[in-house]
């Protein structure tokens, strides 16, 4: 019995060796810098009994295979695709195994040096259009992160920009979602999610999150354009209104929200239920278009829409008229309610020759021109403005 006992003991013993041999030895190949031997020696130790549950072992197999994964021979990197993984997952362990937290400040600046590896590589593969591969880096990125107890909100938000240039809609509103749950609730992220629920046609989602948005970031210009634009689509013209005003606030020299005020105030005056308006309540609206239209100009002398739009509103105001009059019977009354008609629809004139200039090629600009130009009888104007048509 003594013999068979010493005989097992002595193989434990020599087992033992072996592998603490084998810890020894990737140790050395590592510092000669051979990490394919090293790789050779570690795997084993790690793997059985006498070696597996030491800290020292999985701290040397993450050395070894973080050197392979931050160096810069291909071929090697090639051998080990699977490096940063088996490095993050060797720190990790060797974490686990450390109770008293001899190597603690070590392994986690190691670990910490394979997530910016991670990230910085899903970069450089969505620099490269490579999307798929940038995915799963930033995906480990975030999976070294946690695993000491951070959030690498910056490979979430890069993954979701990833998914949205691929196309993959579904994942990249996941993911921008996830964003805001995390915390990372920057304005462009609010914005990206709402342009994508809007696309694919969830537009009250997309004003949600974009009202969302500018609770997190109330001072954010593009949020508040985006509120209002989605709202007008969605038909919402009251809440667009306040949104608007809101946004003015914020921002009074941006000629665009006037103009937007101003086509609000304009659908108020010719209301698309049909509904009809007694005329002095039109007119209110109508006068308030074309003072909104018009400081819309002075914020910005170049901004077409305002232009136009006020145009327009003039036609309108006119055409309403030349129908009110329409029946009268007496000459004298008829020529006296048309002329003031005349004046108001004339006075469209010099704000579409303005949105002329800056729009040469506008068609309906210059269609608007031509009416004009014939009612006033400026047949050289008319002439080039057929020309111009194409007529």
């Amino acid at each position: 019995m003594r013999t068979t006992l010493s005989i097992l003991f002595t193989g434990a013993a020599l087992a033992l060796s072996a592998q603490n041999s084998n810890v020894v030895n990737a140790y050395n190949y590592m510092k000669d810098g051979d990490l394919a031997k090293a790789a050779e020696y570690i795997e084993p130790a790690i793997a059985h009994e006498a070696t597996m549950g030491k800290e020292k072992t999985w701290r040397y197999r993450g050395d070894i295979y973080k050197l392979i994964a931050l160096g810069t021979d291909a071929n090697l990197k090639s051998q080990f695709p699977d490096a940063l993984a088996k490095a993050a997952d060797s720190y990790a362990k060797a974490l686990e195994l450390d109770a008293k937290g001899d190597y603690r400040k070590e392994n986690l600046a190691a670990m910490r040096s394979l997530q910016a590896e991670a990230l910085n590589s899903g970069n450089d593969a969505f620099t490269a259009k490579n999307y798929d591969q940038a995915i799963a880096l930033y995906g480990q990125s975030e999976r070294i992160a946690k695993s000491f107890n951070e959030v690498d909100s910056n490979a979430v938000f890069n993954s979701a920009l990833a998914y949205e240039t691929k196309g993959d809609a579904a994942g990249a509103m996941k993911r921008y979602q996830e964003c805001i749950t995390i915390g990372y609730n920057k304005a462009e992220v609010y914005r990206y999610l709402a342009s994508l629920q809007k696309k694919q046609g969830d537009l009250n989602g997309a004003i949600a999150t974009t009202q969302a948005g500018r609770k997190a970031h109330p001072n954010d210009k593009e949020i508040m354009l985006d509120e209002v634009a989605f709202l007008l689509e969605a038909g919402r013209s009251e809440e667009a209104e306040v949104s608007t005003k809101a946004a003015i606030e914020k921002d009074p020299n941006n000629a665009v929200l006037y103009s937007v005020l101003g086509s609000l105030y304009d659908a108020k005056a010719n209301p698309k239920d049909g509904k009809a308006l007694e005329e002095a309540e039109m007119m209110k609206w109508y006068d308030l278009a074309e003072q909104a239209y018009k400081t819309s100009i002075e914020k910005d002398p170049k901004f077409f829409d305002s232009y136009f739009n006020i145009g327009v509103l003039y036609n309108n105001r006119a055409a309403y008229i030349y129908d009110k009059i329409a029946d009268i019977k007496d000459d004298n009354k008829y020529n006296a309610a048309k002329k003031g008609a005349d004046d108001i629809y004339l006075k469209a004139v010099p704000f579409f020759e303005k949105a002329h200039e800056l729009r040469p090629d506008d068609k309906p600009t210059m269609q608007q021109l031509k009416k004009l130009y014939a009612k006033t009888g400026d047949t050289a104007k008319y002439n080039d403005m057929k020309k111009q048509l194409g007529e």
